[in-house]
């Protein structure tokens, strides 16, 4: 299944291929997520299409810095990034998907507080 999505200010565009649903979300409970309500559509590389915006996007790092959390420069809204847990991968979040509401999901809790404990580094 294809699904689009995007920032608030409509900079910021993708595409994804996500399989079908119900689509597996997870919850993670690290700092940035839990302060956000970030929920987490994961997808490999090969799946995910930045539409619009490449240029209107600003990063921000934390912790190792293996994150690439990506922001739209102007609503500063994070729709997707790159997340250290899942290096092959880009996560979407759900609630920046056009039309989530109408997807069926199965939200999983994800321990990214205390993920990576034993590089003694924060999730991130």
């Amino acid at each position: 299944m294809k699904v689009e999505g995007g920032c608030h200010c409509g900079l910021v565009r993708f595409e994804a291929e996500v399989g079908d649903e119900p689509l597996e979300v997870l919850d993670c409970n690290c700092s940035i997520c839990s302060m956000t309500g970030y929920l987490h559509l994961i997808v490999p590389d090969s799946r995910f299409r930045l539409i619009e915006g490449q240029r209107e996007t600003t990063t921000y790092r934390f912790g190792s810095g293996k994150a690439r959390h990506i922001f739209c420069a102007q609503c500063g809204i994070k729709s997707f990034y790159r997340p250290r847990s899942h290096p092959e991968g880009i996560s979407i979040s759900l609630r920046c998907i056009d039309g989530w509401e109408d997807l069926k999901v199965v939200i999983t809790p994800f321990e990214g507080r205390d993920w990576g404990r034993g590089e003694n580094v924060p999730g991130d």
